[in-house]
């Protein structure tokens, strides 16, 4: 008969809005009735097996009768883009469900929207955990208390306070393409999010939200829970341990691994190591500072496990992991995760981007958030010279750059990108890579097209201000006041319908300037005219310019001013006075 693992569970959410203190309010829980065997804090995870929910959720299972058949529950205690991005298999994350933390006061918040965007990326059914209801003004909060029933308890007021901010993030996550509506107005658990009103302060909702999590994993996810013989998994962390040397931290998803199996590791460096030694740290202890571990002869799915073996230190976290128990079936494995990486692997002459990952499912997430943009090569490990110089090599400039995923690049390599001119893009969060690569590109077309708007005659009217001629001719020198847009020197100037000259020199207070904008009053010497002939005092002169310099700026006008805009128009008008099909 098929055997069942626990669903693998992340948890995400804007910083501060409760995500650790969620897993740790339900150990505290645990060890508060201290729970014989109850909570397992293994690598990188929390393992809740069934009696604790049980224990927990007791009373809704029994309203909504219904029996857990799952082990159990495996939280994952690594930050929420760390699981999608690093802990990833074939095909896409190790996370089975998540949880979306929304502080039920402040609502969605920047980082939320970044985990919405994870979630959809990583195509990951989530629920909403709406915590700290108990900031609602008035709610009273028992401990570890069920929602449904807590709430009928309150006062009117205190209902109608919380139904208007509850919604508010139901609102929000519509804003987003997510039905979400509260767990127990649902309907439909396919068609809606379903969002578990909580505390974690005082666990309330607490029973409600591991048993949803419970119900989903048992009724959807069924098949995938199913698990094979031989372990599936991908490292966490590489770690040096006094008296063990290099060992890895791993979570593994599917099957069993056992003390003498073959672990064949990908990634990189692909290798068959035989596993010495399986350790779990002592019950309860905190992962981050534990140095005490104890020996396991096997580890079940889903689990986090600690391995020892040789040759491990040049092995990469997020690198995915096998068993096997022959040294025949290893190998054979291990063919398998060369075909792996040859098929994602990409080499091509085309025009495209270079993109760099330390694992398969690493290079592989990158391939699915850049698959709106050509690849010209997508390959696995650090980025060298050779990647630079691929990327130089194209000829559209928007191509030219190499992104990297989970990799420190030296310094040495990115002044050589810089004198290459392509950019480096580096992240260990993968879709902060999408929006870096398109936020370079956005500032980069700006940039060109405000190069190219320099290269225009920008707009710009004056006026000859009264007593302030200095020379009359040769060149003529007055004052004047800029009444709209730019004027440079070397620009031409036309009154009415005529040119008149052309600018030689811009100063104010004896200095040289590049250029005179709105409101500035100078002194301008222009080439051409004589002052009482072909000018005269409160004269308006502008920029002279054809019919297709107009043309020209019309495809850069976004970046004039409205002040500029509005003095084209004049020119526009007064050119066309003089030339019917002038400007079209």
């Amino acid at each position: 008969m098929p055997r069942l693992r626990q669903p693998i569970i992340t948890v995400l959410g804007h910083v501060d809005h409760g995500k650790t203190s969620l897993l740790d309010k339900i150990r505290q829980t645990i060890i508060a009735q201290k729970e014989a065997g109850g909570i397992t804090q293994a690598i990188g995870a929390t393992q809740i097996p069934t009696d604790v929910i049980k224990n927990i959720s007791g009373r809704i299972l029994e309203k909504f009768r219904f029996v857990i058949t799952i082990p159990g529950l495996l939280f994952i205690d690594t930050p929420g883009h760390e699981a999608f991005s690093t802990l990833r298999k074939r095909g896409g994350s190790i996370a089975d469900l998540a949880i979306l933390v929304v502080d039920i006061v402040e609502g969605f918040m920047p980082q939320t929207d970044e985990s919405i965007a994870i979630l959809k990326e990583a195509k990951v059914p989530f629920v909403i955990a709406v915590n700290k209801i108990d900031r609602i003004r008035g709610w009273d909060s028992p401990e570890m208390a069920s929602f449904s029933e807590n709430f009928s308890r309150q006062s009117s007021d205190v209902q109608g306070e919380f139904e208007e901010k509850f919604y508010r993030v139901v609102e929000q996550a519509a804003g987003h393409g997510f039905a979400a509506e509260r767990y127990d107005r649902m309907q439909d658990f396919r068609a809606n999010v379903a969002a578990i009103p909580i505390s974690s302060k005082t666990g309330e909702g607490i029973p409600e939200l591991l048993a949803i999590l419970a119900g989903l994993s048992q009724q959807f996810l069924r098949q995938q829970l199913t698990t094979t013989d031989h372990a599936k998994g991908t490292i966490l962390e590489v770690k040096e341990v006094t008296g063990l040397g290099m060992t890895i931290d791993t979570i593994i998803y599917d099957g069993s691994v056992k003390k003498n199996d073959y672990l064949i590791i990908g990634g990189k460096n692909p290798r068959i190591v035989k596993i010495r030694a399986l350790l779990e740290p002592e019950p309860l202890r905190d992962i981050r500072v534990e140095k005490k571990f104890q020996q396991v002869e096997e580890c079940v799915a889903a689990s986090g496990v600690k391995i020892s073996a040789p040759a491990l230190d040049d092995v990469i976290a997020g690198s995915e992991i096998r068993t096997a128990a022959t040294l025949d079936e290893a190998k054979a494995l291990l063919e398998e995760f060369d075909k792996e990486r040859e098929e994602i692997e990409v080499h091509t002459e085309t025009e495209g981007l270079i993109l760099k990952a330390d694992t398969i499912g690493s290079l592989e997430a990158m391939l699915s958030i850049f698959r709106n943009h050509p690849v010209k090569e997508a390959t696995i490990g650090q980025i060298t010279k050779t990647d630079v110089i691929k990327a130089e090599a194209n000829k559209d400039r928007f191509h030219r750059a190499v992104i990297g995923f989970n990799m420190r690049t030296p310094d040495d390599m990115a002044v050589f990108a810089m004198d290459k001119n392509v950019k480096l893009l580096e992240s260990n969060v993968i879709y902060h890579l999408i929006e870096a690569y398109e936020q370079w590109v956005a500032e980069a077309k700006v940039t060109i097209e405000k190069d190219e708007l320099e290269k225009l005659i920008r707009p710009g009217k004056l006026r000859i201000l009264p007593g302030h001629v200095f020379r009359a001719s040769n060149p003529a020198i007055v004052g004047c006041e800029v009444l709209g847009g730019i004027v440079k020197p070397g620009y031409g100037l036309f009154k009415d319908d005529k040119q008149v000259g052309e600018i030689k020199q811009i100063q104010a207070q004896g200095e040289n300037m590049p250029q005179a904008k709105t409101g500035d009053k100078v002194a301008v010497s222009i080439t051409g005219p004589t002052v009482g002939r072909q000018i005269d005092e409160n004269d308006v002169l502008y920029t002279d310019m054809n019919g297709s310099h107009y043309k020209d700026l019309l495809k850069q006008v976004k970046l004039l001013s409205d002040n500029e805009k509005a003095v084209l128009e004049e020119i526009k008008e007064l050119k066309r006075k003089q030339d019917r099909t002038w400007g079209f």
